[in-house]
């Protein structure tokens, strides 16, 4: 049988991971998947991933694509991978992809989420997975901040890697559709019971390097009422990154959901990751 273009939806806890992008002699994501692909087809595959992860950085919506051959169903391949995957990949499912189908390409839409634990230390089962703020911070204050990000606006002042500096050259215009605090639940904490845990949601048509963490780390800094809202408008204006505070740490930002044209949103319905292959 010959090779066949698939496209494989897949999550992870980033912690034990040098971030997605395979790199010699470390362990990434794209490399665990690729090896994994190895063993079962009996030949090398190379994968193009949605986006980029950083190191730490975790996913519950990522995706890949890629061209080799299988003999048996998407659905036997899925389960396959996740036998011999390790236990931070999962795979939900494995489709069979259109021609021309190229998982960062074809992509329309990226939603990343950040979660932070406000007061004392984070509880034990959540500490890998988010940013643990001693203080108190202002929801409505950072609420108002995150209306300056919304359309189509030049992000240099939030891209990483260098893209941040003016005069660089490379493009930093994205567009935001949404950015968006919420209170994810009321924290029961005997010795701390003002503590909460807050969610940010940002969904864009792409994203700039460590561009929603260096997000997460500006709004903190008016949450906690060391700037107003407005200061937030006014760093994106400024178009230089060394003007803004450094960044959130990485263990609190997940890859959400990438969708496609013809994919719809519907925020009501089960997650996939929710009913992984078994």
């Amino acid at each position: 049988m010959g090779a066949q273009l698939f496209r494989i939806d897949f999550g992870y806890d980033g912690t034990e991971f040098a971030g997605s992008q395979r790199q010699p002699g470390r362990r990434t994501v794209q490399g665990v998947l690729e090896e994994a692909l190895g063993r079962l087809t009996g030949q090398p595959v190379s994968l193009v991933l949605a986006g980029r992860t950083d190191r730490g950085v975790h996913a519950v919506g990522q995706v890949a694509s890629g061209e080799f051959a299988w003999r048996h169903t998407p659905e036997e391949l899925a389960r396959a991978l996740n036998a011999v995957l390790p236990e931070d990949v999962v795979v939900y499912r494995v489709l069979p992809a259109p021609a021309g189908f190229h998982a960062r390409r074809s992509a329309r839409y990226r939603e990343y989420r950040y979660r932070i634990w406000t007061g004392h230390s984070p509880p034990l089962l959540l500490r890998r997975y988010v940013w643990g703020v001693c203080a108190s911070l202002d929801l409505e204050a950072m609420e108002a901040a995150a209306v300056a990000l919304l359309g189509t606006r030049d992000f240099r002042s939030f891209a990483g890697k260098g893209l941040g500096v003016p005069g660089t050259g490379k493009g930093s215009v994205r567009t935001i559709t949404m950015a968006r605090w919420r209170l994810l639940e009321n924290a029961i904490d005997r010795a701390d019971p003002d503590a909460r845990l807050l969610e940010f949601q940002i969904g864009a048509n792409a994203f700039l390097p460590h561009m929603v963490r260096n997000i997460v780390g500006a709004m903190v800094t008016v949450g906690a009422g060391q700037r107003p809202p407005e200061w937030l408008g006014e760093l994106l204006a400024a178009g230089d990154r060394r003007l803004a505070p450094p960044p959130a740490p990485p263990q609190g930002l997940v890859l959400w959901r990438v969708t496609y044209p013809g994919e719809v949103v519907d925020e009501s319905s089960p997650e996939p990751w929710l009913d992984p292959v078994s």
